[in-house]
């Protein structure tokens, strides 16, 4: 009896070392490879962003390093955008939901987020929820029409390589700045009226954050642009709805 309960040990024993060894051990080269194949899915620290201001093309790489030093996992809900989705800082917390991940990068366009595309499509977010386009309108040369073309390719990227993922397209909030208010308003009658609707559902942040003349109410922003407590209280109300449980 001794001796069958020492050869079943013994048995036993075996096929746990071979289970460690061919089973479940990673090399170190394996895990060199993998570490090798994430850092493909972000932009390169030399990257140049054409629309990006001289401070914004310092704070991107910063960013970017960040992003792949906590990279998103499959099924996440980001939120994707610039300095007023990156102020927003951890929005895990703010929901009360871990999976939440702030995908905001201060001074980046549109331009910037189609270049960083990489990373939601290898971990597929189950939401994704975009506000960008400010920063392109306050340069002279991005027109509405082109903001707006090149929200709808982030848009048709993700839909057409990660189809599973729900995305939310919402509108560029307002300003105090007089001369962006006519491309602001024209830039959002786009998204809502544009016919890639299928491939995103809208979300009309700006008119909760705007005056009667169009203008960011000063009691939900710090500088005009940018939102203090009482604004990113409004925007999580107004999206928190549409979060999956």
């Amino acid at each position: 009896m001794f001796k069958t309960i020492f050869l079943i040990n013994k048995s036993v024993v075996l096929l746990v070392c071979l289970y460690f060894i061919f089973g479940c051990g990673t090399s170190p080269e394996s895990i060199k490879k993998e570490q090798q194949d994430l850092n493909s899915l972000y932009p390169s620290d030399t990257v140049l962003i054409a629309t990006h201001s001289e401070w914004a093309r310092g704070h991107y790489p910063i960013r970017i390093k960040e992003f792949k030093e906590n990279p998103l996992e499959n099924n996440d809900v980001v939120f994707l955008g610039n300095s007023i989705t990156e102020q927003g800082g951890n929005w895990g917390i703010r929901f009360n939901n871990s999976k939440v991940k702030n995908r905001g990068i201060a001074g980046d366009t549109t331009d910037g987020v189609l270049a960083r595309l990489d990373e939601l499509i290898y971990f597929k977010p189950s939401q994704l929820f975009i506000l960008i386009g400010i920063n392109d309108l306050f340069r002279e040369d991005m027109s509405s029409q082109k903001v707006y073309d090149n929200i709808i390719s982030i848009v048709r990227r993700i839909y057409e390589e990660s189809p599973e993922t729900e995305i939310y397209v919402q509108t560029i909030l307002p300003t105090t700045t007089e001369k962006l208010k006519s491309k602001i308003r024209l830039t959002n009658t786009m998204l809502k009226d544009s016919e890639a609707t299928e491939s995103y559902k809208l979300i009309d942040l700006h008119n909760y954050f705007a005056l009667d003349d169009d203008s960011m109410d000063m009691e939900l922003s710090t500088d005009g642009v940018h939102l203090n407590e009482n604004g990113y209280r409004l925007w999580i109300n107004q999206v928190k709805d549409f979060l999956l449980n």
